[in-house]
């Protein structure tokens, strides 16, 4: 049995697989598996894959499978590892150097159902936009019982590292061909920890492709963070945990569909689209009061104003809010 299973879903990136996967087999410890999942891709992806199993056969696993979207295909990752923790990988990102050593330092250090740890945001040349971290307590371990802010952090499936058998145990998957399918699963998982890591090193670098903003041709899929909000409060009142984590999930109604996709879809198309009434309505049906959650008071003061304009439909001020020069 290996100490880490590393799941690589591949679709049609071919342009950046060979970057990934370098930084993936770079310095690869002992006790580590790679599950490469060719998720039907039109390019040539499957062939590196291919390759990366020739060249590393001993540790490498390819399936070829057809098309099930991101998330399906970590399904087939999950479904094929032997590791005792999994670490998700997206296909155009890579790893820091030395990431897995420290991964597996830190699973043997602390034996936490979770670590979690920040990442730098990069763009395509190379250069670093940002490094996100978590404001929670680093190099200790948390309960998530407790320590319930960890519910809050961003839902990322790929910064995180999840103990195996909370899956299996748990029947909990990431759904197949929809968006948003991190928020899905990641805070489900969360709540079934008993403990939880957030280290303080980033090890993950987040590829942000240029101009995806504003590419307004899917703006209507955006009604899928309602859809995804919603399977998440109903998972929680289906299994009797709604009142133990109300603020927490009251928050990420409001930061995730009332305030972060309000501005995604005012900038790919503008102040009138009809989707916003939708998150507005939503949001008010699921939360008690949007600004006396404790979470929300916590906020960023520009956070804050932008989240005021959205309430008070001031959409244009939103929209000018989010041009301003580095936002």
């Amino acid at each position: 049995m290996y100490t880490l299973s590393i799941i690589i879903p591949v679709y049609n990136v071919e342009k950046y697989l060979p970057a990934c996967l370098e930084s993936v087999y770079r310095d690869l410890p002992d006790g580590c598996q790679v599950i490469l999942v060719d998720d039907g891709t039109p390019d040539s992806s499957d062939v590196l894959c291919d390759k990366a199993k020739e060249q590393y056969p001993h540790v490498t696993t390819v399936i070829h499978q057809e098309n099930m979207g991101l998330g399906g295909a970590r399904n087939t990752g999950i479904d094929a590892a032997s590791g005792e923790y999994l670490l998700f990988v997206d296909s155009d990102d890579t790893l820091c150097d030395g990431a897995v050593g420290k991964i597996i330092d830190a699973i043997q250090k602390f034996g936490a159902d979770m670590i979690a740890f920040p990442i730098r945001s990069v763009a395509e040349d190379g250069t670093l936009i940002s490094v996100e971290r978590e404001s929670v307590q680093t190099g200790k371990v948390l309960d998530p019982h407790t320590d319930k802010k960890l519910l809050t952090v961003a839902p990322a499936a790929w910064n995180k590292v999840f103990r195996a058998s909370l899956f299996k145990e748990s029947g909990i998957k990431f759904p197949p061909r929809v968006w948003y399918e991190d928020i899905r699963t990641t805070p489900k998982l969360m709540s079934l920890c008993n403990s939880a890591v957030y280290l303080e090193e980033p090890l993950y670098n987040y590829l942000q492709r240029s101009g995806s903003i504003m590419n307004s041709a899917k703006t209507d899929r955006n009604i899928e963070i309602v859809e995804a909000l919603e399977d998440l409060t109903d998972w929680f009142a289906q299994n009797g945990r709604d009142g133990e984590y109300r603020d927490e999930l009251e928050y990420l109604v409001i930061l995730h569909v009332y305030l972060t996709a309000t501005v995604r879809v005012i900038r790919q198309a503008g102040t009138s689209h009809p989707l916003l009434a939708k998150f507005r309505e939503f949001t008010k049906n699921r939360c008690r009061n949007v600004f006396k959650n404790p979470y929300v008071k916590a906020l960023p003061a520009r956070r804050r104003l932008a989240l005021r304009l959205v309430d008070m439909k001031l959409y244009l001020a939103v929209k000018l809010l989010f041009s301003m020069k580095n936002q």
